[in-house]
């Protein structure tokens, strides 16, 4: 029966060469693109449906000996609605118009076409461009009149190097005589010889015999591996293509083994140059985490006078709608003002923490050069200065917390607001006096408007003295939560500041990627690697069939 042959060794062989392909994303800093591409191209020719056309003249028995050869007799009793048909079990091009599709797995990967009546001239063009890129042709002759068949025309224009396996198919042998039947091959193989120039392979096939046309298929497949284009070739030059990538991919990790082999301790010994620097920068938290502290208590005479100022010194009803509201304000400006004294405080640390680092990294560079061949250059300040400012702004992201624990937001609120219910009496009443007045004075009553006029002045100047009083207590309460501030700033910092350090010297530490790729990741993925590619070259070379 006409299948795909080598299906296993095709499908280990180009899995293989897939691996040696993504073997080369795992050595960086090599170029293997030429090779790569070579493999990739062999993969591609090895993936292509292989495709055998069957030609001949009209009632030769084409239908029957194409459905015995892939075991679907259905295929015996479809009409041709064109010049050929493609019979397939995927499509993988898109021609449906030509195609037919059957449930027939040895199909898979494999198509055959079917032709019309090829001593029509117009069959015999439609046919023809197909015949080149075949990788079988198989010539059904009629054998009543083998010397009248059209392939012999078709046969004679194609290449006996690089061209198609061909093989002729005798049919209708069982309508001759036994004598003639004796001695037609040799006449038809000299036909051949004289119509096509060379002699190809020929079977007398039963086409009414299923085993037959089964075992005929099976015989155009070898024939068809046999040609210099067939699948076994393919095979082969992707094993050949994936050995110069392997022979490549071998060579460098050989350089690489021998880099890897120099003293790589250096790397840790700056390692540990700056795990000591880490250590005397945590040890030097303790004072940083004060100073970060004790911005609550700084920012607390500024937000102070923010509140004298804006609370003023005399009793308004602008006060009052600035009382009912003022404690989220004043819960905001307080963060910010806290925020910005540690941010300020962080920057400064930061521009010194550079300044140490350029230090360290002007001592180093010399060093690396001399013991691994790698120039380092200059200190890349920018980079380091630019994850440092992300750390800050995690530094203010993280401040917020201290003060949603502290619940200061509601805390200034309610001792606000506790203020306003005699503001607004004062204010009414205030209000109240100064429109009897006017009422008053209105009816001509002008010494009981004058009193009730100095009766609000007195309201006024009672209001704004207990304004000023109340605003003096108010500061000092509001002064009072900067002590506790202090003690929660100070609890979180402890964690936000060693985090804080670890990842600022964690970002210097990373600007050594380079030579530490260099040497450490040689080191660690080196044999790995080795051992992988020498698994691929293996399997590769023992996924080539047998001759």
């Amino acid at each position: 029966m006409i299948k795909r042959s080598f299906s296993t060794q095709e499908s280990l062989a180009r899995y293989w060469a897939m691996q040696a392909v993504e073997l080369c994303d795992s050595i960086d800093g090599a170029d293997f693109e030429e090779q790569k591409q070579a493999v990739l191209e062999s993969v591609k020719e090895l993936e292509k449906a292989r495709r055998v056309v069957l030609i001949g003249a009209a009632d030769c028995g084409k239908d029957a000996l194409l459905a015995g050869m892939v075991g679907c007799p259905v295929m015996a009793r479809v009409a041709m609605p064109h010049h050929y048909l493609r019979w397939r079990y995927l499509n993988t091009d898109g021609d449906a118009e030509h195609s037919r599709f059957v449930d027939a797995d040895n199909l898979c990967g494999l198509e055959v076409v079917n032709t019309r009546d090829c001593s029509l001239p117009e069959v015999a063009e439609a046919v023809a461009p197909l015949l080149p890129g075949a990788d079988a042709v198989v010539a059904v002759v009629n054998a009543t009149a083998p010397e009248n068949s059209p392939v012999w025309d078709m046969l004679a224009n194609l290449p006996e190097e690089g061209g198609p396996a061909c093989v002729l198919a005798l049919t209708q042998v069982e309508k001759l005589d036994a004598a003639h039947a004796a001695t037609l091959s040799d006449a038809v193989r000299e036909i051949c010889a004289q119509r096509v120039g060379r002699v190809l392979p020929l079977y007398q096939v039963d086409v009414n015999n299923a085993t037959l046309t089964a075992d005929f298929g099976s015989k155009v497949v070898a024939a068809m591996e046999k040609s210099s284009g067939g699948l076994r070739a393919l095979i082969r030059e992707v094993m050949r293509r994936g050995s110069d990538l392997l022979y490549k991919q071998g060579s460098v990790l050989k350089a690489r083994d021998a880099v890897a082999r120099t003293n790589s301790g250096f790397l840790q010994g700056v390692d540990q140059e700056i795990d000591n620097f880490q250590t005397r920068q945590i040890e030097g938290g303790r004072n940083c985490m004060l100073n970060y502290a004790a911005a609550a208590q700084r920012s607390m005479s500024k937000l102070t006078q923010h509140l004298r100022r804006h609370l003023g010194w005399f009793l308004s009803p602008v006060v009052l709608i600035r009382l009912e509201s003022y404690g989220a304000a004043c819960e905001n400006l307080y963060y910010r003002l806290v925020l910005d004294d540690i941010d300020h405080q962080q920057e400064e640390l930061d521009k010194q923490f550079v300044v140490s680092c350029t230090g360290h990294w002007r001592s180093v560079r010399p060093r690396v050069m001399q013991a691994l061949h790698f120039e380092i250059g200059d200190f890349p300040a920018a980079a380091l200065e630019q994850d440092l400012e992300q750390l800050r702004q995690r530094l203010q992201t993280s401040l917020y917390e201290p003060f949603r624990e502290m619940k200061l937001r509601s805390l200034y609120g309610s001792l606000f607001k506790r203020q306003v219910d005699w503001m607004r009496f004062m204010i009414y009443s205030i209000c109240t006096a100064i429109v009897l007045a006017g009422v008053l004075g209105f009816l001509a009553q002008d010494g009981v408007a004058l009193i009730l006029l100095g009766v609000a002045a007195a309201l006024w100047l009672l209001g704004s003295v207990l304004h000023i009083l109340v605003m003096r207590k108010l500061c000092f309460i509001v002064r009072t939560s900067a002590e506790d501030m202090r003690k929660c700033l100070l609890k979180y910092m402890e964690r936000i500041v060693h985090d804080i350090i670890v990842s600022r010297v964690a970002a210097y530490r990373r600007l050594y990627t380079g030579p530490r790729t260099e040497v450490e990741e040689n080191e660690k993925k080196l044999v790995p690697l080795q051992q992988r590619q020498s698994e691929i070259f293996r399997q590769l070379r023992s996924s080539v069939p047998r001759v």
